[in-house]
């Protein structure tokens, strides 16, 4: 069902770059076969060789949050995480991988994304290939980009140091929360205060949603992250 519908959207892209032509049906025999071939196809369409080095990186740093994530995030909590402009640099590119649901959160098209995306460490350590920060520096047989243990780690860290700003942990990196938990829906990445009563709802339950995440995953954040400070602050704020 998976490559049928990413075969569909391969068909669809072709036909958006090329509105004047009309599919030919042969083309479907050079499709790769396997979701992991298909990964390396798209993400390479989506970041092709001589693709801009920060862009790269930006679209690593997002997919890294959305794999270390143990819940689907909220597009305005990794935007806040990345900063707007980068989100919008690279969210349309990478929406077949990771499209957005109806409720605003950001999925996984497929669990198999996530062991091509990270397990390929273990290959890269293997044939010795350097795991580091610059993860989208590939050789020309490389995937358009892994992501390393080191961006794996702040990824991390940036999703523990969000959830320290929803229920107001003092502490972390940057040490942004002075008390408790009565955030504004800035802090949860949503910045709509002159809502309708409907849309406040909806604000309402993602902050809601937003502070249970939170507490559920905050300390695994921390020690996957490994940042001293950030487990010192979990160790003092819970």
């Amino acid at each position: 069902f998976l490559n049928a519908r990413l075969i569909e959207e391969e068909i669809k892209s072709y036909l958006q770059d090329n509105p004047t032509k009309t599919f030919d049906l042969q083309r479907a025999n050079a499709f790769p076969s396997g979701l992991h071939a298909f990964y390396e196809t798209n993400l390479l369409r989506m970041f092709p060789k001589g693709t801009n080095k920060k862009i790269r990186n930006k679209g690593t740093e997002f997919m890294a949050l959305i794999c270390a994530a143990r819940e689907p995030l909220f597009e305005s909590a990794v935007k806040k995480m990345i900063g707007e402009e980068s989100f919008e640099s690279v969210k349309g590119k990478l929406s077949l991988l990771f499209p957005s649901g109806s409720d605003g959160r950001i999925n996984i098209t497929h669990k198999s994304l996530v062991d091509y995306l990270v397990g390929n460490n273990e290959v890269r350590k293997e044939t010795g290939v350097e795991d580091s920060t610059e993860s989208c520096d590939q050789s020309l047989d490389e995937p358009a980009c892994l992501i390393s243990s080191d961006v794996m780690k702040a990824a991390h860290m940036k999703i523990c140091q969000h959830c320290f700003e929803v229920v107001g942990i003092v502490g972390g990196r940057d040490s942004k929360v002075d008390t408790g938990s009565n955030n504004s829906s800035e802090d949860i990445g949503d910045n709509d205060g002159n809502a309708s009563n409907m849309a406040r709802l909806t604000l309402d339950d993602k902050k809601e949603r937003m502070i249970t995440y939170a507490w559920k995953y905050v300390i695994l954040h921390a020690c996957s992250g490994g940042d001293e400070t950030q487990i010192q602050a979990i160790r003092i704020g819970c």
